[in-house]
């Protein structure tokens, strides 16, 4: 228990010095140019073109806030949120190990649509949160407007579609097992988000009572 708590605290320490959100700026700045290089590959194929090419858009734009963007105006002292914030963007790629074996086929074409729709709600929402948006759960603005104004997390919407897409295209347990955890921690995630909007802006509960966390019919929670 003792060795576990001197972990804990080493990598609390560890974290004073690196700066997580400005880490995976940099880890989204090396895949953007990792996906200019599929861009290439697949300037004949209209579908995965298309993907690669708002994929693109989005780290390049995801990267540029994360490098450039000021302090947080709050944000949680302790290590757990930040694990499970790193937990909710990592974790997926554990589905590089899943079988290729799978329960039953599903058209490629779906496969490749939902990413291109994931991405495309996913790029929507970081555009409209612009120098808000962030890795680690903290406030660094409010905002209420656009597509924010019906749903809450369209990031995360976006994130779900466009992992399904993948899961679908190698669907068995391991991958259902892998998505439904992840799901389960980006719901956590972002009530750790919304609880320290609700400390900083009182007014964003009644925000939370008017709109939908992640589809905007029916209402996931509250």
């Amino acid at each position: 228990m003792l060795r576990i708590s001197h972990y804990i605290k080493k990598f609390s320490l560890l974290n004073i010095k690196l700066n997580i959100n400005k880490f995976v700026g940099v880890i989204l700045g090396i895949s953007c140019l990792l996906q200019i290089n599929n861009l290439w590959n697949n300037r004949t194929e209209l579908m995965a073109f298309a993907q690669d090419f708002i994929c693109i858009l989005y780290l390049v734009i995801a990267s540029s806030i994360l490098l450039l963007a000021n302090k947080p105006r709050k944000k949680y002292s302790k290590i757990g949120p930040k694990l499970i914030s790193l937990l909710g963007s990592f974790f997926p790629y554990l589905l590089i190990f899943a079988p290729e074996k799978t329960l039953f086929r599903v058209p490629k074409e779906l496969g490749l649509l939902l990413p291109f729709i994931g991405i495309i709600i996913s790029t929507i929402g970081i555009v409209s949160l612009r120098k808000s948006f962030s890795i680690t759960p903290e406030v660094r603005g409010l905002v209420v407007s656009g597509v924010y104004s019906f749903i809450r997390h369209p990031m995360y919407l976006g994130s779900f579609i466009s992992l399904a897409g993948i899961v679908l295209l190698r669907l068995n347990i391991f991958s259902l097992v892998i998505y439904v955890v992840w799901l389960i921690i980006q719901v956590w995630r972002s009530r750790l988000e919304e609880q320290l909007l609700i400390a900083e802006y009182p007014d964003y509960k009644e925000y939370v009572q008017k709109t939908s966390a992640f589809f905007p019919f029916p209402k996931i929670y509250r």
